[in-house]
């Protein structure tokens, strides 16, 4: 006879009531679930009793949605009447209202009985640099268990909750959750595992699957990775980076929040950051810059994020922050932070315009490169400007406040601010109404340039006029190279720096490039037309606004280079295509320049010496590559518009071209690329310009 295998997971997420006053920023009390969830895996189904506690105070009803494939079979007041209540069902979650409560209880505790179907693994989840799916995921199966609390596979009411969670599976089945796994315990076959998070959490998120599970710890935190058998060589390498993460985090923002933090891996493309654990695809983890990046920007989450909620009606504030103090942090540590704040300045031009800019008071999460480089790049550079007119040890001090003042709380940016200005004693309502309340960037350049011999008076010659100290910042000293200090000699430099659209109120730096050194000031412009006066020693030979790329603006044509991610933004697409014959691969050209929103035009555009390409050949940097076995993508300034940037195309094989061009999209940041054998071997960026002006003494 033939048996048939039900697999059955226990959770219990026994949760206590979370009152009002012990988390200001919640309205009413959190409410809290006691789930017992037994799983068929084979058939993907599951039966759920959950016991929901919650506030009951001036209610005669309650509402909760509820995922489209459960079916509820009973609801009743715990060891008492059955319940009633009615359903409406909707396109992805149910709608449930519970009527007829009983009456004078402030507290009502029920037990919902429910059965479910979860067969649905999607095939189209994206995860990139520039995309990230919001489809929730609720999947049961033998392979893996994913349900995300968004798709709501327990009862949701409203955007906070708290649990205990204990689970059964089979021995081969490990689970991973939010919080502190505050046992574990394996007999007759079957794992006990029981997680425990007495914390306002927005998501219940379950994961299982057939884990190897390995442990360390560090400063009394205990760090996990659950890792499919194939990747638990890379378990060690994810242990001690996380290691080193959370030391860096302690130290400039305080103690870690969770006892816990895990490594956990999926089959599906993502990269998660929950409460006290990250869920990354298996592609993504085996990537070997994961461990030197984005592990670190999903810890840094469990400050920013994860336990300091960000108030989404007022501006989702924690990804440019997180991006700030973890990717940028890193980049700045190894001496290549102006790099790194260039990028973000090529993102932002690249990918945004006059139509679709919005502040930073109305980005939520990131659905486009449009959504990232406001949210993430503007928010991150918002924090960087803070740091550069504070110091570190006031912005750190802030940072810090924060922490402690909003715990497990939502935070708004209004709250950065009433923090930032009490650690440092300055107004700084202006700052967060231009740079958070406000949409776009200030577009900088050079205007008249004025070049005078020293014996002309300048009473501040490195102030901007009438401006030497504004919000309570100090304008320093130039910075000088050279040490000819004698004021009597030298030249005076008469700068209008211009500013396009509605002006801002910016502190630039300038520097100026002499014959005997380069010379750094620093200066607040605002209005649309300014003049900066520097004095310099000896005579001046070029000057560059902002060299170091510290004020968050659109950059001018001569600091972007031709990338993939300029073309994507551009308004006028053209894919350059070499002479080819045959129909197949005339269709995978115009098919590949349908999927980049291009046109399609056949041609042999000059490329740099660099980049060669024959009949059968392609090379780059001398080294050669068979053309029959790759595709190259590289982007140009265009020959037909002088605004505008074409992408090259050339390759052997149509079924090539075409999935090369699918996957350009993931690679804005760069100018040119190889890919042998579908996998990309080479990629670069052209060198830019700074925005720079030669001077031509007067």
């Amino acid at each position: 006879m033939r048996l048939r295998i039900k697999i059955i997971l226990f959770t219990f997420l026994a949760l206590f009531l979370l009152k009002a006053g012990e988390a200001d920023s919640f309205t009413g009390s959190v409410p809290s679930h006691n789930i017992r969830i037994e799983f068929d895996l084979k058939n993907h189904t599951v039966e759920v009793v959950d016991r929901l506690i919650i506030n009951a105070v001036d209610k005669n009803e309650i509402k909760f949605s509820i995922h489209k494939n459960v079916s509820i079979r009973k609801i009743s007041e715990t060891g008492g009447m059955d319940l009633h209540y009615f359903i409406r069902d909707g396109k992805e979650k149910k709608d449930v209202t519970v009527v007829h409560l009983p009456v004078n209880k402030s507290v009502i505790e029920m037990d919902i009985h429910y059965t479910g179907r979860f067969p649905d693994l999607p095939g189209d989840i994206k995860f990139s640099r520039e995309f990230l799916s919001d489809k929730p995921v609720a999947y049961a199966g033998e392979e893996i268990i994913l349900l995300d609390g968004s798709a709501c596979w327990y009862p949701c009411m409203g955007r906070f909750t708290t649990f205990h969670v204990t689970t059964v599976t089979p021995t081969a089945c490990e689970t991973v959750m939010e919080g502190t796994r505050v046992s574990r315990e394996e007999r007759n076959g079957v794992t006990t595992t029981s997680w425990d998070f007495p914390h306002p959490v927005e998501d219940i998120y379950l994961a299982g699957g057939k884990y190897i599970v390995n442990e360390d710890t560090y400063n009394n935190i205990s760090i996990y990775t659950y890792f499919f058998p194939e990747d638990t060589g890379l378990s060690q390498g994810y242990m001690d980076y996380s290691k080193k993460y959370l030391e860096l985090y302690e130290s400039l923002f305080g103690r870690y929040p969770f006892s816990k933090f895990a490594v956990v891996e999926n089959i599906l493309p993502t990269g998660f950051g929950m409460p006290s654990y990250t869920l990354l695809g298996q592609t993504v983890l085996r990537l070997p810059f994961m461990v030197k990046t984005s592990l670190g920007h999903e810890i840094a989450h469990n400050w920013w994020g994860n336990y300091v909620y960000p108030d989404y009606r007022k501006g989702n504030w924690s990804e440019g922050l997180t991006t700030y103090t973890a990717d940028y942090l890193y980049d700045e540590m190894e001496g290549k932070g102006a790099s790194y704040r260039n990028q973000l300045l090529r993102d932002y031009t690249n990918y945004t315009y006059y139509s679709n800019e919005y502040p930073l008071t109305r980005f939520v999460r990131r659905e486009n490169p449009a959504d990232r480089a406001i949210g993430y790049g503007k928010g991150a550079f918002v924090f960087h400007m803070l740091r550069q007119m504070l110091g570190d040890e006031v912005f750190y001090k802030g940072l810090r406040g924060i922490i402690a003042d909003r715990g497990f709380k939502v935070a708004s940016w209004d709250d950065f601010r009433i923090t930032f200005e009490k650690v440092s004693g300055k107004d700084l309502k202006w700052f967060f109404r231009q740079w958070v309340e406000g949409a776009g960037a200030p577009q900088i350049t050079v205007g008249d340039l004025k070049v005078i011999p020293d014996s002309t008076p300048v009473s501040h010659p490195e102030y901007i006029a009438g401006s030497q100290n504004m919000h309570g910042q100090e304008i320093p000293k130039p910075v000088r190279d050279d040490k000819n200090n004698d004021p009597k000699s030298g030249y005076v430099i008469k700068a209008e720096i211009l500013q396009k659209g509605v002006p801002f109120e910016i502190y630039l730096t300038v520097s100026v490039e002499t014959e005997r050194g380069s010379i750094l000031s620093s200066h607040w412009v605002r209005g649309s037309s300014n003049t900066v006066e520097i004095r310099v020693p000896s005579r001046p030979v070029s000057i560059t606004l902002d060299p170091n790329y510290d004020v968050f603006r659109r950059l001018s044509q001569e600091e972007i280079p031709a990338t993939m991610g300029r073309f994507a933004g551009g308004n006028e697409k053209v894919v350059v295509v070499p002479p080819h014959s045959g129909k197949d691969l005339a269709e995978a050209y115009s098919r590949a320049a349908s999927i980049l929103g291009g046109s399609l035009k056949i041609d042999t555009p000059l490329l740099p010496s660099s980049i060669k390409t024959g009949e059968d050949t392609v090379s780059i940097n001398d080294k050669v590559y068979d053309r029959n076995d790759s595709v190259l993508a590289v982007t140009l300034e265009s020959p037909y518009n002088k605004d505008a940037v074409v992408v090259f195309l050339a390759g052997n094989k149509g079924e090539d071209i075409v999935s090369v061009a699918d996957r350009l999209v993931h690679y804005g940041k760069y100018s040119y690329l190889l890919f042998l054998k579908g996998e990309n071997v080479v990629k670069g960026i052209w060198e830019a310009g700074k925005l720079r002006r030669d001077i031509h003494e007067n």
